[in-house]
């Protein structure tokens, strides 16, 4: 077993073991809070849970409500009737990865920010994106991560870290789908790589590329207060346009390093045209674009992860 694979499960079972009988304190994170700028996440939970099996469903909720009190999972379990509850705390633990990054609340000790992306760095040459193996990734990153996660998911570990795991595949599916997690552009002013986009500015807001990505959906369509009714909408959308009956079993039962491999490919052939230069305001064209690679990565993250989870969750 290499050195990340145990360096990752230790953490995480360690932690978890050690919050397992910690009560929720004060500052716990509420659900509103859980759900800032969530959209994309909640969306393809969504669709991940119209897919699950019933037992696949129990078993999810069931782990993360086993969670360790300091992880705070269920302070989304809210909502009027059973199946509301069950849903809400599914969807909207997708987003929790998120929320941890934030070093006031009890929760931030499970926070892994190298977890969120792993840089492939690349460069255009004549007109052709030529890789650059020796810049990166990390040997700790999204992918490794993601693949660790399955694996305690799927073995023996303890429900209190199955719970966190659980948590953690939820969010890394949808960070792995996005282009820019799986990306850094290198050029002569940025020998060191673009951040994901994160260093590509763009003139308004959102102000970089990384950004724009990030919040495709929102762009297209603002949510303003109703984001759970913005998150429905757009789950039955992409489930509509883009069935999963449109997708082959190989495409559905791919492992996360295939797709890292097509967001990346995405990432250098689609993201970076010639039309839009450092400090523009990506066209309408541009937008529209945006748009449809990300209801296509969003519909296969969401139904790649009811595949996974109905395999595991038995």
């Amino acid at each position: 077993m290499p050195f990340p694979l145990l360096r990752t499960l230790a953490v995480v079972v360690v932690a978890s073991t050690m919050f397992t009988n910690s009560a929720p304190t004060p500052s716990a994170p509420t659900a509103a809070a859980r759900r800032w700028n969530a959209t994309g996440h909640e969306v393809i939970a969504s669709i991940a849970w119209s897919h699950l099996t019933p037992t696949a469903k129990a078993r999810a909720v069931a782990l993360l409500r086993a969670g360790p009190g300091q992880a705070h999972l269920t302070d989304s379990d809210v909502g009027t009737t059973p199946a509301e509850r069950d849903r809400n705390l599914f969807v909207m633990t997708s987003v929790w990865a998120d929320v941890i990054k934030n070093r006031q609340i009890p929760s931030h000790v499970y926070d892994r920010g190298n977890w969120h992306y792993a840089d492939f760095f690349w460069k255009e040459q004549d007109g052709k994106p030529v890789a650059l193996p020796d810049m990166g990734p990390d040997k700790e990153n999204a992918l490794e991560s993601l693949r660790v996660m399955q694996e305690l998911l799927a073995g023996n570990a303890p429900d209190t870290s199955k719970a966190v795991a659980l948590a953690w595949i939820e969010h890394l599916t949808g960070d792995v789908h996005q282009p820019l997690h799986l990306s850094a552009r290198v050029t002569p002013d940025g020998p060191k790589g673009d951040r994901g986009g994160n260093d590509f500015k763009l003139g308004g807001n959102p102000s970089n590329l990384h950004a724009y990505w990030d919040g495709v959906l929102d762009l297209v369509e603002p949510h303003g207060d109703d984001l759970a009714g913005a998150v429905q909408k757009w789950a039955t959308t992409i489930e509509q346009k883009l069935p999963m009956t449109g997708f082959s079993a190989a495409e559905l039962d791919a492992t996360p390093e295939v797709w890292g491999r097509e967001s990346l490919a995405i990432a250098e052939k689609e993201l970076y045209p010639a039309t839009l230069a450092l400090g523009d305001r990506p066209s309408d064209a541009y937008r529209n674009n945006a748009a449809q690679v990300t209801e296509r990565r969003m519909a296969l993250a969401g139904y790649r992860m009811a595949r996974l989870l109905n395999r595991v969750l038995k």
